[in-house]
């Protein structure tokens, strides 16, 4: 007994001796599955022509098909510290993409050697402050310059590492490092002497400074008046968010310098909603070509109430006049990311899919960057053309809830009126030896969500793109289609 008690007295002493063990960070798990049956038509405007292939999230496709996305995340937390991490596979649904692997010819099969093994950690962020104004950032989640407006610059889930912080009350900053790409030529197994190749041949790295200055916010200096939707003085937001964007884009895969500077504004006064960026491009390739073009977006919304905010935007990217001389002046961001911006934006609409085969816009872009090959220097897969055509686009549309009348309907609809801004370097099929109109065409879009509850909803898009003359010249006078539905469980 004497032992024992001298036991417990001991291993009472150590629990109070010993420090605290630390608590083990608690664990929120959370997912989305979603499963969208989808139809593409007629991408290239033309009924007597097979569409080429088209390439969305899933990989590669066309017509009709299935695709799935299907994500897992995790996220631990702690006093300044935090990490998320989200699992995803994003395929096309077939038999081979189920099994995850090919049977016969799984080596060479269009070139993929194991279907379906695209499941891998799809997004992940690392954070840990030190002060307020000091918080290391890394991983490769979603971060952007201007997806709060138009969506010329940049935003995609590229690695990135760097600082964020609140310097003052109303003053943030971000400052990034994005290796988009980062490839060496490793040595073969022939190689006389074992070292790297062109270390930076292929590389692509951005560097971003953006600064958020907010002003306001509930303000009683908003005129009392039906004007700005205050007649009582109830709806009295008046804010501002004023961001200067400043980007250095050292793309060597390219051969390319490029400096962009904008400025990204948004804000409320009453039910009047303003959106506002402005961009320019400065730079050079390394055979002496000169880089300089600019592109800019403005858009209104009126948030008059749940079930009409009616709104109207203009989008232009300038193009180039010229592909035969040594001024480079069509537009092209680091990655245009207009599909995804909250005004305009729509994940699903026809010019938000790759339209490359015809118009040129490519997966996520609103833009024609790839209407050529040529003094290519940004864009998604490094694959924007500095000869493009560039645009003009004009939107109207509106949004809201409706389930004043049928509880839990929320839709988006809105057309786009699309011109080229130039169309010196595009060839007339149609006329051959005459000039391409400018008018694109016209595009029309309607979105319906009825969310049977927090967990799950239905999501349906027709969206169909219209030609006008200036594509009827290249391509064809039929119109292009997409039918999208989307079954989506959130947990």
């Amino acid at each position: 007994m004497q032992r024992i008690a001298c036991s417990m007295m001991l291993a009472a002493a150590l629990l109070v001796l010993l420090p605290t063990a630390p608590a083990i960070a608690a664990i929120d798990f959370f997912g989305t599955a979603k499963i969208k049956p989808t139809f593409y038509d007629n991408f290239d405007f033309n009924d007597n022509k097979n569409d080429a292939f088209i390439i969305n999230e899933g990989g590669l496709t066309g017509d009709q098909h299935i695709r799935a996305e299907l994500r897992l995340g995790w996220k631990a937390t702690g006093e300044r510290w935090s990490v998320k991490m989200i699992a995803e596979a994003d395929v096309i649904m077939e038999k081979d993409t189920a099994d995850r692997s090919y049977y016969v010819g799984a080596v060479s099969y269009e070139g993929k050697p194991n279907a379906g093994s695209e499941f891998g950690i799809e997004r992940a962020e690392l954070l840990y402050r030190f002060f307020p104004w000091l918080e290391l950032e890394t991983g490769w989640d979603v971060r952007a310059l201007d997806i709060k407006t138009g969506g010329l610059l940049f935003g995609d889930d590229h690695p990135f590492l760097g600082f964020r912080g609140r310097v003052t009350q109303n003053l943030r900053y971000e400052l990034l490092y994005l290796p988009i790409q980062n490839r060496s030529s490793l040595p073969k197994s022939d190689d006389t002497e074992d070292v790297l190749r062109s270390p930076d041949a292929d590389d692509w790295r951005v560097y971003t400074l953006k600064l958020i200055r907010d002003f306001g916010g509930k303000s009683a200096f908003l005129p009392q008046s039906p004007f700005f939707g205050n007649g009582t003085g109830h709806n009295n937001t008046l804010s501002l968010s004023f961001s200067p964007v400043y980007a250095y884009s050292d793309n060597d895969s390219a051969q390319a310098q490029i400096h962009y500077y904008g400025v990204e504004a948004t804000g409320q006064a009453g039910w009047f909603k303003p959106y506002f960026e402005v961009v320019a491009a400065d730079g050079e390739f390394d055979d002496g070509k000169d880089i300089s073009a600019w592109a800019m977006f403005a858009g209104l919304e009126l948030a008059m109430n749940k079930a009409f905010n009616p709104y109207v935007a203009f989008r232009y990217t300038q193009g180039d006049d010229d592909a035969s001389d040594n001024d480079v002046e069509g537009w092209v961001g680091v990655g245009d990311i207009a599909r995804f911006t909250p005004l305009i934006g729509m994940d699903g609409n026809i010019l938000g899919e790759d339209m490359g085969q015809s118009y040129g816009a490519t997966l996520y872009s609103y833009s024609p960057e790839r209407s050529f090959k040529t003094n290519r220097y940004g864009g998604i897969g490094n694959g924007g053309s500095g000869d493009n055509p560039g645009q003009k686009l004009l939107a109207v549309g509106t949004r809201g809830d409706l389930s004043h009348w049928i509880p839990h309907l929320l839709y988006k609809t809105q057309a786009f009126f699309i011109w080229y801004d130039e169309t010196a370097n595009l060839t007339n099929i149609r006329n051959p030896g005459e000039k391409v109109d400018d008018y694109a065409g016209t595009t029309f879009d309607l979105q319906l969500l009825y969310a049977f509850n927090k967990n799950f909803s239905i999501d349906y898009i027709f969206s169909t793109f219209i030609p006008g003359n200036g594509i009827k010249d290249q391509f064809g006078d039929d119109p292009a289609f997409v039918n999208c539905l989307t079954l989506a469980w959130s947990y």
